[in-house]
């Protein structure tokens, strides 16, 4: 939880520092009777000189200046009041026209709404922000609306979205030389690649940032994070205590709580148990007098952690469980479920200093179902900022393609006012432009048309994209929704079910997970077929070396579902081709063989009376090679110019429709095997695209209730 809080402190950081822009002159309405007249006084001195002034100011840019001080002022204290006063400065700069309150707004709005986990309120409320930027094309504040924009993504884990909206404004600020917004920013990057654990480039960021500014706690505090993520205790250590002689200086106590924490991290690396528990007590002196005891659960984890290592179980057991209760009471989402796993991991260590195995047991059974609802949210945030990429990218190519029917309409326009300007000036020229006139839209028609062409091509490529993620979100959302209602069944019944009930419930989600993975891999596959990232890298290697892992991994398949496997792949079959692209394709195959056919029950039946599935290896013979060896005697051998590999099996077949649409994106289907094995319908579309890399075919036979044979040639 606490690794979250510089982030969003930058946030803050950085909505406030549009404050110091200067007011620009805009129309002032007549002057009416302020509603902060009624307002009693609220005991901070600088806030109440501000309301008394706002009482009598008319409603003008000025006043609209004087609600935003008050927002930021309330801003730290009290949130809800600060968004009060921004939605009061937003209305008041609707009606005077005036655009920098609503920028100023939009990002004060969205900063508290980012530390409430309101991302989705927030990206909506920028969003509107800047499109009006756009519109009035006013390039910085489009630069800082979509930095607060990353900011937000940030927040919500969107990293690659965060790191898009963050790469956009770099330009413009390395354009516009602005020290404060380039430090701002490397100390950002620095945090987000922190947090993705790619050290390396946060220290180089947290480096540009302190090289800009070398007084500015924030930055200080993130390359010392950067330098902890490395391990590089002493620098980090360096610029902890010069962030933290500076904060004290500027009496930024929420940032002091933050380093305090952090310290304590290097003390306990460095083994120091008594600067440890020092530093964690100072910490939450800080919050607890702001009223803030709910974030002190990762510090009393800390606490606890120290104990353990002193050998004082009892009083480690006792702050791990205070640690744990408020973990559990937390209502945000995921930094809970953190904590939550680290006290677990605490308890087992106790629990296996005293030789209680049960409770070990049962502690890591708790880690093992947070780490699975921790794997279910991460693949819905995935999926989510999946969709959300491809509809951004769906209304840029929407907005390119408006702004060509606009430039078009604009040459138009141009073309007719010109020549009616030329026929003026040039009357004795008017058949000649006439003419000229005629051929020029009979080009534009032309261009037209090929427009229109293209423009009905793209909305037949939208339209499958359309259908392949309609079925999509349908084949993983619902078993997504499935597993999350078995794992509440198992939390509400973990206590009474035994062992064999328990270990049923964990096969069938693992065989559910295991399902979701195929889709994911073979989207993810697809995806990257799609955007040219799979390049096509033949080599000669030896086909049976290749396949021997694959051949195992699905045997292994096959013998628990009690299927018969047979292979047959000649010693010396050396092909030219992908390995690593054929291996994909011979894998997909045989899983979906297996998938597709019954097997024994139980598993020791004889394979003779199941289904069985066969991989086999033939060569194409091109012909006879005669040569004469050293005595003149003439011999004769084949020559090889290939071989056909055929995967072949027993099951339930395929009708001839059900062949006709194995290959199509808008009408692919999951079908669940003969032991409700997960399908996704994009497994056979990637095998086929990756042997047309190989210039080859895939071929498919099958009839219903008789099996099927998938083969091709290489």
């Amino acid at each position: 939880m606490n690794k979250l809080i510089l982030p969003l402190m930058l946030l803050l950081l950085f909505a406030s520092c549009n404050n110091t822009r200067k007011t620009q002159p805009a129309a002032t309405l007549n002057a009416q009777p302020s509603i902060l007249n009624s307002i009693e006084p609220t005991g901070n001195a600088q806030i109440d000189s501000l309301l008394h002034l706002a009482a009598v100011t008319p409603q003008d840019t000025v006043l609209a200046g004087l609600y935003y001080r008050i927002a930021v002022l309330y801003r730290n204290n009290d949130p809800q009041k600060a968004k009060e006063y921004y939605r009061i400065l937003d209305d008041l700069s609707e009606k005077l026209g005036w655009s920098k309150g609503r920028y100023q707004s939009a990002n004060g709005i969205s900063s508290i709404l980012a530390m409430e986990v309101l991302p989705d309120s927030a990206l909506t409320i920028l969003q509107k922000a800047t499109e009006l930027a756009m519109y009035e094309n006013d390039e910085s504040w489009i630069a800082d609306l979509r930095f607060q924009t990353g900011y937000v993504y940030f927040a919500k884990r969107w990293y690659e979205m965060a790191l898009t909206c963050f790469m956009d404004v770099l330009p413009f600020y390395e354009k516009s030389n602005d020290v404060r917004k380039l430090g701002r920013f490397y100390s950002t990057m620095s945090q987000l690649h922190s947090w993705i654990y790619a050290t390396e480039k946060a220290i180089e960021y947290g480096e540009k940032a302190v090289a800009l500014d070398g007084e500015n706690p924030y930055y200080l505090t993130s390359l010392a994070i950067a330098y902890m993520e490395a391990h590089r205790y002493e620098e980090a250590k360096a610029n902890f205590d010069k962030a933290l002689r500076i904060s004290e200086s500027q009496n930024d106590i929420d940032h002091l709580a933050f380093i305090y924490y952090h310290l304590s991290g290097y003390a306990l690396a460095m083994f120091d148990l008594d600067m440890t528990e020092w530093y964690v007590r100072e910490s939450m002196k800080i919050k607890m007098q702001f009223g803030r005891d709910a974030d002190c659960c990762a510090n009393i984890a800390t606490l606890s952690k120290v104990e353990q290592l002193r050998g004082n179980f009892g009083k480690a057991e006792e702050y791990a469980m205070e640690a744990l209760k408020m973990a559990q009471e937390t209502e945000a989402e995921v930094e809970p479920l953190d904590e939550m796993k680290t006290v677990y991991k605490i308890l087992s260590e106790l629990a296996l200093a005293r030789h209680q195995y049960r409770e070990n047991m049962r502690y890591w059974e708790e880690i093992e179902k947070i780490e699975l609802i921790m794997l279910h949210e991460e693949m819905l945030r995935a999926g989510e900022e999946y969709a959300a990429k491809y509809e951004t990218e769906k209304k840029q190519i929407e907005i390119e393609r408006q702004q060509q029917v606009i430039a078009r309409q604009n040459m138009q326009r141009w073309l007719l006012a010109g020549g009616i300007a030329v026929c003026v000036v040039f009357l004795a020229l008017l058949w000649y432009m006439l003419r000229l006139r005629s051929r020029r839209n009979l080009a534009l028609s032309e261009r037209s048309e090929a427009l229109s062409e293209r423009n009905e091509a793209l909305s037949e490529m939208n339209a499958t994209k359309d259908k392949f993620f309609s079925i999509i979100s349908h084949d993983l959302r619902n078993p997504v929704v499935a597993q999350r209602d078995a794992l509440q069944m198992l939390v509400q019944n973990s206590g009474s079910w035994d062992i064999n009930t328990l270990t049923t419930y964990y096969h069938e989600l693992l065989k559910s997970a295991d399902g979701q993975v195929e889709l994911i891999y073979n989207l993810l596959g697809w995806a990257q077929l799609q955007t040219g990232r799979i390049t096509y890298n033949p080599s000669t290697f030896n086909l049976a070396h290749r396949l021997r892992s694959d051949i195992a991994l699905i045997r292994n398949i096959a013998e628990k579902k009690g299927v018969g496997f047979a292979v047959s792949i000649p010693d010396d079959a050396d092909i030219i081709g992908d390995g690593a692209m054929l291996s994909i394709v011979v894998r997909n195959l045989l899983t979906n063989a297996v998938k597709f056919t019954e097997g024994a029950s139980p598993p020791d039946t004889p394979y003779g009376k199941v289904g069985t599935v066969t991989l086999n290896v033939t060569p194409i013979d091109g012909g006879d090679d005669t040569r004469r060896d050293a005595m003149h005697c003439v011999s004769t051998t084949s020559i090889i110019t290939g071989y056909i590999i055929a995967i072949s099996d027993t099951g339930i077949g395929m009708s001839a429709e059900q062949i006709g649409n194995l290959f199509r994106l808008d009408s692919a289907r999951s079908r669940k095997g003969t032991a409700g094995e997960q399908g996704s319908g994009l497994g056979l579309i990637v095998c086929r695209e990756l042997l047309e890399k190989h210039g080859s075919e895939l071929h498919v036979e099958s009839e219903e209730g008789k099996g099927s044979r998938f083969w091709f040639k290489v």
